[in-house]
């Protein structure tokens, strides 16, 4: 199992309250969804980008 990131967990929290009408889809919203799409992928780009970095120095020892 694929451990979340925080902005994932966020924005499928802020989904969940949409869906059960606690918030309105609006633009603010949308553009909050926006953003942590955003810092997600650089979440992610860094999260590889370490393992990569360790799987390096693992083979060089």
């Amino acid at each position: 199992m694929k451990a979340k990131s925080l902005p994932a967990y966020l924005q499928q929290v802020l989904e969940h309250h949409v869906a059960e009408s606690q918030l309105t889809p609006d633009d603010e919203l949308r553009e909050i969804f926006g953003k942590l799409q955003n810092l997600n992928d650089k979440v992610e780009m860094l999260k590889n980008k370490i393992k990569s970095n360790r799987e390096k120095n693992l083979n060089a020892v």
